[in-house]
């Protein structure tokens, strides 16, 4: 249906038209009418219909400067003009500004108005048509450059050729480089999968061509280059400038295209400026580091731009915390207390981000607790509750693209667990008191630790604690201290090459030979024994 705007300063006029025709009738909508040509560019510029109805000689803005502005600001809409007999010269001026027809106020008739606008109605939907056309047209370019370009990208990348083939290939890929010299900068959009299931319902390419045509002109204003999308989420900046640039250059055109995307598309999104690359083979190594500088990003927060080597991932071993929080975890869900297992897991993957560990070694270990619950869930509620509750856990926290949306993904698969605990029949938490001091023992199981001091810390009798511990846990409180210091002994004998002494000593034990003595009556074989046929992969 095409909406009518009618512009004339006789209120008569104005209800004639109104009247004289059944406008929905025959597809028209009537938007509104106005006075005057002011008037009527407020309106449209409200709401723009597809066609004006105006008088030529009105007070404030006559038709001649409608017209003229709906041309300049408005090309779309088409404009119909009403005069009288001493107008024609206005008329003829009316045309030239691309009226597309007119009528005489005191000879028009409602037959003819109808004519011309169905004249008019055919040649909008000519126009429509056609911008479709050029629209799909257009779009299918695009879609093809993208893909041509990308081939390229990828050949730049792994390029093993000639030079003379390499710059065919940076030639064929369009890319405008400066004596061969530049700085590679790499976007990352933040939430991506959020944002690409989101507001761009699952169309990757739409989502693609929305940063590239963004980003591209703001690369292209001052310098030259080109941006490629490097992988789901991360687009490879290569920027050249004809001098040098320095460190501040580089930085502003980060934070120009960071603050672009924000503004204008509300989208968030990190640049990591890398090194200069000078020549063909230093442009190659400058592009293969790109997945490194998608790293070095991980742990940082949303809409901000660093520099290559800002991120540094100190050498920390994360393994020793990892056993604690493995332990922890597992006792947890043996007690049935999901809430503490989901906050065991939590807070193991917020030491990571704390100190700073290196993201696929973060996510190799956040995985295999994930992987633990799993089976401490498997174990506790058998089929009944219908464990297990992700299968592709492992798979989702190792395609994390960043801190946030590991530990969403990790939290999520733990609340899953802590539900299916709380909605386990017959499984209560147990008392705060015991809590305390399974949590004491699993810190400081490699010192003495007594079933005395333990009920003395929770203001109990020894007898009492003991028979009060057992109802509890289902477990004596020796049977629970020795399973304990067994456990980390079995887990630094599969994930360390510590000597069997030295785990001994690690566990609580002083004596060597007990201590062998005691492993081997717990897992049926002595430690040396235990390793060689149990070794894991860690």
């Amino acid at each position: 249906m095409y909406k009518i705007l009618i512009v004339d300063d006789e209120i008569f006029v104005r209800m004639g038209l109104k009247m004289s025709i059944d406008w929905a009738s025959r597809g028209f909508e009537l938007l509104g009418e106005a006075s005057n040509g002011q008037e009527a560019l407020e309106k449209i510029s409200e709401t723009p219909p597809d066609i004006v109805i105006t008088d030529i000689k009105m007070p404030v803005m006559d038709g001649i400067g409608l017209i003229k502005e709906i041309s300049s600001s408005y090309p779309a809409i088409k404009c119909l003009v009403l005069s009288n007999y001493d107008e024609f010269e206005l008329v003829k001026e009316a045309m030239k500004l691309g009226a597309v027809d007119y009528f005489l106020k005191v000879t028009i008739e409602s037959d003819k108005l109808l004519e011309a606008l169905e004249q008019v109605c055919e040649k909008l939907d000519g126009e429509r048509t056609a911008a479709d056309r050029r629209r799909a047209i257009d779009q299918t370019i695009r879609e093809h450059r993208t893909v041509i370009e990308r081939k390229y990208y990828l050949d730049l990348v792994g390029h093993d050729g000639t030079p003379e083939s390499l710059k065919a290939t940076i030639d064929a890929l369009g890319l405008k480089l400066y004596d061969m010299r530049g700085v590679i900068l790499l976007l990352l959009l933040r939430d991506y999968r959020e944002l690409l299931e989101g507001r761009f319902q699952s169309d990757r390419r739409l989502l693609e061509f929305t940063i590239l045509n963004v980003v591209d002109e703001l690369i292209n204003h001052q310098s030259g280059g080109k941006i490629v999308e490097h992988s789901p989420g991360a687009y490879a900046m290569i920027v050249s400038w004809r001098e040098p640039p320095d460190g501040s250059r580089v930085a502003d055109l980060a934070e120009r295209v960071r603050r672009a995307l924000r503004d204008y598309l509300s989208i968030e999104a990190n640049v990591v400026c890398g090194a200069p690359f000078a020549g063909h083979g230093s442009l190659q190594e400058a592009l293969a580091s790109l997945d490194k500088l998608k790293l070095e990003a991980f742990y940082e927060q949303v809409g901000g731009v660093l520099r290559q080597g800002q991120a540094v991932f100190p050498d920390g071993a994360i393994a020793e915390a990892y056993r604690a929080a493995k332990s922890r975890l597992k006792l947890f869900v043996g007690l049935g207390d999901g809430a503490r297992a989901a906050a065991c897991l939590e807070a193991f993957v917020d030491e990571t981000r704390e100190r700073r560990i290196d993201p696929l070694l973060a996510k190799r270990h956040i995985a295999a607790l994930a992987g633990a619950l799993q089976d401490g869930l498997a174990v506790k509620l058998g089929d009944k509750e219908g464990t297990p509750i992700d299968t592709a856990i492992a798979v989702r926290l190792e395609e994390a693209e960043d801190f946030a949306e590991l530990k969403r993904t990790a939290l999520g698969f733990a609340r899953q667990g802590e539900r299916l605990l709380e909605n386990h029949a017959g499984q209560q938490s147990p008392r705060d008191e015991i809590v305390k001091v399974i949590a004491y023992v699993k810190e400081h199981y490699r010192q003495r630790v007594s079933l005395e001091e333990m009920a003395r810390r929770v203001a109990m009798n020894k007898s009492y604690f003991s028979r009060l511990f057992k109802q509890e846990t289902g477990e004596a409180f020796q049977d629970f201290l020795i399973r304990t210091r067994m456990e980390q002994a079995r887990e630094q004998l599969l994930a360390t090459d510590k000597k069997v002494a030295d785990i001994a000593t690690d566990v609580g034990y002083n004596d060597i030979f007990y201590f062998t003595r005691a492993f081997k009556q717990y897992y049926r074989m002595s430690p040396g024994e235990y390793k060689k046929n149990h070794r894991e992969i860690p």
